[in-house]
C-alpha cells in the first residue's frame, strides 16, 4: 500500500513539474462582425479557441507558440454572398499592404495584451468584450460565389463599400471572452471546403498575384 502512495506522489509531483516546465494557456472567445448593405444588417460569428504552448526556459531560448480551434466568422450576405472573417490572412509569401491580424492576437489586442511570454498567463483571466478597432482586425474575403473559392476577393475592413458598393459599411465587430462551445460547420456554407482540407498544407492562388487561400484560414488546427 505505501508503496503505491509513493508512486501516485512521485507521478503526481512529475505532473506538476511538467506543467511548470512546458506550460499552456487557453481561452476562448466569440467574434462577432455586421455589416450594413442597402440599410439591411447582416451578422456572422464564431468561436474561437486560442492556445499557446510553451517549452522550457533554459538560457533565454524557451519559446511559446500558438494554435487554433474553432472556424472563421461567417457573414451570408443571400444573394450577395458571403463575407469571410478569415483566422489568418493568407499572404505569407506577399506583401501585405492592409496588416489583417492573426486570430491569435485579436483578442488579446483588443484587451490591451500583446502576447508576450510574460503577458501570457494574464490571457485566461480575460473577461468581458471588446470592440475591434480599424487597426486590430481579421482579414475580411468577399465571395461572390460561395461555390466558387476563386472567386474570392480581399476586403479592407476600412473601407468595404470599393467592394461590395456605396452602402456597405460595418455596423459592429467585436470580441467576447466566453466558455461556448466551438461549432464548425464552415463546410455547409463553403462547399469548396472539404476539398481545400485535403490539399492540408498547400496553398492555393485565388487570383495570380493576389493572396492565397490555405484551410487553416477557415478552420484552426486544433479542430
Amino acid at each position: 500500500m505505501k508503496w503505491a502512495i509513493g508512486v501516485a506522489v512521485i507521478v503526481a509531483v512529475g505532473v506538476i513539474a511538467f506543467k511548470i516546465a512546458f506550460p499552456s494557456y487557453s481561452y476562448r472567445y466569440r467574434l462577432q462582425i455586421s455589416l450594413s448593405v442597402d440599410e439591411k444588417i447582416y451578422a456572422g460569428s464564431s468561436t474561437i479557441e486560442v492556445t499557446w504552448k510553451c517549452g522550457p526556459k533554459i538560457a533565454g531560448i524557451g519559446r511559446c507558440t500558438p494554435s487554433l480551434g474553432g472556424q472563421a466568422a461567417v457573414i451570408d450576405l443571400g444573394p450577395r454572398g458571403v463575407v469571410v472573417a478569415a483566422l489568418r490572412s493568407g499572404e505569407t509569401f506577399s506583401p501585405i499592404t492592409d496588416r489583417p491580424v492573426d486570430a491569435t492576437a485579436l483578442c488579446a489586442n483588443a484587451f490591451g495584451h500583446q502576447s508576450t511570454d510574460e503577458q501570457l498567463p494574464e490571457l485566461p483571466r480575460l473577461t468581458g468584450r471588446r470592440d475591434l478597432s480599424p487597426s486590430n482586425f481579421p482579414r475580411l474575403i468577399w465571395f461572390p460565389n460561395p461555390a466558387d473559392m476563386k472567386s474570392a476577393q480581399k476586403i479592407v475592413a476600412q473601407n468595404v463599400a470599393s467592394v461590395l458598393g456605396p452602402t456597405a459599411h460595418i455596423t459592429e465587430a467585436f470580441v467576447e471572452i466566453t466558455k461556448d462551445p466551438i461549432v464548425v460547420d464552415i463546410p455547409k456554407q463553403l462547399p469548396w471546403f472539404p476539398a481545400l482540407l485535403v490539399q492540408k498544407g498547400k496553398m492555393i492562388g485565388s487570383e495570380p498575384g493576389q493572396f492565397r487561400l490555405i484551410y487553416n484560414m477557415f478552420v484552426g488546427e486544433n479542430s
